[in-house]
């Protein structure tokens, strides 16, 4: 077994991790490297790896950062089959053609103020050819994704579809159970259910974004958006809250519909103004599997 880290090392974005197992070459998402222009352009254009001979793709979840290199991906020749949870593969269908609208009007801008030709990082038929490769799967359900190569998702709590992915193959004649854990979520928090823990694992690739970080617990945190929303009511005002499109923005939304229940805020028009953000709760609303039991009564039994 050889693992080659290609994005994601000493950042957090750009998420690319290569197993060779086997003979096979295994990827662990291929995410968007994002920060400065050119600097991130010449990241997202150069592979670390041949892509022709990548035999599969295998993702933890949706965000750009660990899927927008996609259209890259299979523009430079991958063609093997991509697994994903089923919303996973719901969301990316959503994100992946956004993410290559936004590539466009980027490199369209940069035409017009270099007066350059400029090719955008990949194309709406780049992302719309990538989305055919997707193969959407459970939770809890192992497949194989190459001979004696067996995959099994489990839920990551971390956004809508997320999984932490545990591989089962034999090294030298021994068996080894090695984890990835992806972004990993937190017990307790909003819409989703908490995350499934892994076990017995020999090795593990473990995500460390907040490492180091203590966040408030989440009484807190609906305590202190009550408390702005009806100081705000009270003075005549309004709110501008800026939110991720998927996840975040479907959070707020739970949180408001939930204190205007219990008449912490008073009744008041929420408008989401984002084109993703309502497409993409139409897929959260479709996969309720991946909802605690909370959400489920607050989503579906109220036509949230």
């Amino acid at each position: 077994m050889h693992i080659k880290f290609c994005g994601a090392a000493r950042t957090v974005t750009g998420s690319q991790h290569l197993l060779t197992l086997n003979g096979k070459r295994i990827l662990l998402d291929c995410g968007l490297y994002q920060g400065h222009r050119a600097e991130a352009r010449q990241k997202n254009e150069s592979f670390h790896f041949d892509p022709t001979r990548v035999d599969t793709l295998v993702l933890s979840h949706a965000h750009i950062d660990h899927t927008g290199n996609i259209p890259s991906l299979v523009k430079r020749g991958f063609d093997g089959p991509i697994y994903a949870t089923r919303a996973t593969a719901d969301l990316c269908n959503l994100m992946l053609r956004d993410s290559a609208f936004l590539q466009e009007k980027d490199a369209e801008w940069l035409r017009k103020k270099r007066k350059e030709e400029i090719e955008p990082l990949y194309s709406m038929a780049d992302a719309e050819e990538a989305l055919q490769h997707f193969v959407g799967m459970p939770y809890s359900r192992p497949f194989f994704v190459a001979p004696e190569v067996q995959v099994t998702f489990r839920d990551a709590g971390h956004i809508l579809g997320s999984a932490s992915v545990t591989l089962e193959f034999q090294d030298q004649g021994r068996k080894v159970r090695f984890g990835f854990s992806g972004d990993w979520g937190r017990a307790g928090a909003p819409l989703l259910r908490d995350p499934d823990q892994i076990d017995d694992l020999d090795m593990l690739i473990l995500e460390s974004t907040y490492g180091n970080r203590l966040h408030s617990d989440f009484e807190n945190i609906e305590n202190e958006l009550a408390e702005i929303v009806a100081a705000v009511h009270r003075r005549g005002g309004k709110i501008i809250i800026p939110a991720f499109a998927v996840g975040r923005t479907q959070a707020l939304v739970y949180y408001l519909h939930k204190l205007w229940q219990m008449n912490r805020i008073p009744e008041m028009p929420v408008y989401v103004d984002s084109p993703l953000a309502v497409n993409a709760t139409e897929v959260f609303r479709a996969h309720s599997e991946c909802f605690d039991r909370e959400t489920n009564r607050i989503f579906l039994e109220d036509n949230l």
